[in-house]
């Protein structure tokens, strides 16, 4: 009685991540955006940004640089999401879009910005990627 009741929440199990991964899959396949995103202190969402152009064929403009860090800059209310606009850059010879999304968190003084940034997956796996490796080479 135990083995078939541990075969059937197997099963179940099994079937619930079966129906995940297909789910996901689809809706990546009709063209839905996925995101990578970060905590960040504010004086490090520009740098990122400039570091993260260098690995697109066009990456950010320094305005678009600019725009985006003084937008984030200009947020006040804690906790507020506020969508920062779409921008396109270029990746392996191919136009795409990247929609980036602050939030910030205040405590005293300071500012934490939780930048998430949505585009086609390999553009994300590659934002994703480099926001790894800018924690990493800084040891945040």
């Amino acid at each position: 009685m135990e083995a078939l009741l541990g075969l059937v929440l197997l099963l179940v199990i099994a079937g619930g991540v079966y129906v995940l991964f297909v789910k996901r899959r689809d809706t990546v396949n009709q063209g839905e955006q996925l995101a990578a995103g970060m905590n960040f202190d504010l004086e490090n969402v520009g740098p990122f940004l400039e570091e993260l152009s260098q690995v697109f064929d066009q990456g950010f403009t320094d305005e678009q640089i600019a725009f985006i860090q003084s937008d984030i800059e200009g947020m006040k209310e804690d906790h507020k999401l506020n969508e920062i606009g779409t921008f396109p850059v270029t990746y392996k010879g191919e136009t795409a879009e990247i929609r980036i999304e602050a939030e910030i968190h205040i405590e005293d003084d300071l500012k934490e910005v939780v930048l998430t940034m949505y585009s086609r997956p390999d553009v994300v796996r590659i934002i994703d990627q480099e926001m790894m490796r800018f924690i990493e080479e800084r040891g945040m």
